[in-house]
């Protein structure tokens, strides 16, 4: 049974398992819906009955809008569905969207698969292949409805349902976050695995992922502050040499030319600088 009719906004809801809003066609919705003459969407959202209330099937995005727009009532199409037809409508509008990644494409696929197989068992019969009595009947197979729905071919949609049934569903969380492994190349991949493999595969990608990140941003930042220029290391003169000398040996300046003849001095002052350096890393060592 199906009718028509304006609901109170506040008693309209979002499905649990619907997909997260797209904050930019929100704000398209609200801009378009704003300025219509009667502030209602061009296609009313689809609805059916929940106890007192009533559940969004298709038009989450609309109804959020509605929401911010502060209306009181939005028209809708009210259809007396059970859950796996209202699941169906919902997947079916996410299908149509082309902003899906792969991998929520995969899953959605996936999912309608096994709906639509539990809906009409009779469709299963050889996998996608229908048997003559399927052939000669009204209902189509999986990938026929689906590609006549999503307006792809219906080679692509078994291949793609059949990433979202052989790719892990834990692995699939992790890939959604990273937009580099979150393809059909690497999907395919991964369905040819074992779970505990494909978690393997996932997270060592993930590993190299970040860590070119990092240095990518080291690499950035290197760009941005020019390095310092290197401080020249300008020789100890005469003078210093022998005030170091007096020092570490504890020497009047009187005796200094007596034990330190000229012949000897240059390799006096080589084993000092020696040691100079031996105590500047001493010190970095300490100071660590």
């Amino acid at each position: 049974m199906t009718a028509t009719a304006f609901l109170p906004v506040t008693r309209v809801h979002r499905r649990p398992d619907a997909r997260p809003l797209d904050e930019a066609k929100v704000l398209a919705l609200v801009e378009s819906i704003g300025a219509s003459a009667d502030k209602q969407p061009i296609n009313p959202i689809r609805v059916r009955p929940l106890g007192d209330d009533w559940q969004v099937t298709a038009g989450g995005h609309r109804l959020e809008a509605m929401t911010r727009l502060g209306e009181q009532e939005v028209f809708c199409i009210v259809v007396a569905e059970d859950d796996l037809h209202a699941e169906l409508a919902m997947i079916d509008e996410n299908l149509i969207r082309s902003e899906l990644s792969p991998s929520e494409r995969a899953t959605q696929t996936a999912r309608r698969k096994a709906i639509y197989l539990e809906l009409h068992p009779e469709t299963a019969h050889g996998g996608d292949r229908r048997s003559n009595q399927v052939a000669n009947s009204a209902t189509r197979s999986f990938a026929e409805e689906t590609a006549a729905i999503s307006g792809q071919s219906a080679r692509t949609v078994r291949q793609v349902a059949e990433r979202g049934e052989k790719v892990y569903e834990g692995a699939i969380e992790l890939i959604r976050e990273y937009p580099a492994l979150d393809t059909g190349v690497f999907l395919d991949k991964l369905k040819k695995l074992t779970p505990s493999e494909q978690m393997v595969v996932v997270k060592r990608e993930i590993a190299w992922l970040e860590r070119e990140k990092r240095d990518r941003a080291k690499t950035g930042i290197a760009r941005r502050v020019a390095p310092a220029a290197p401080q020249q290391k300008s020789e100890p003169t005469y003078e210093q040499m022998r005030e170091a000398v007096l020092l570490l040996c504890d020497l009047k300046p009187e005796d200094f030319t007596r034990l330190c003849p000229p012949a000897k001095r240059a390799g006096m002052f080589q084993k000092l600088a020696h040691l100079e350096g031996v105590f500047a890393q001493v010190r970095e060592a300490v100071a660590e």
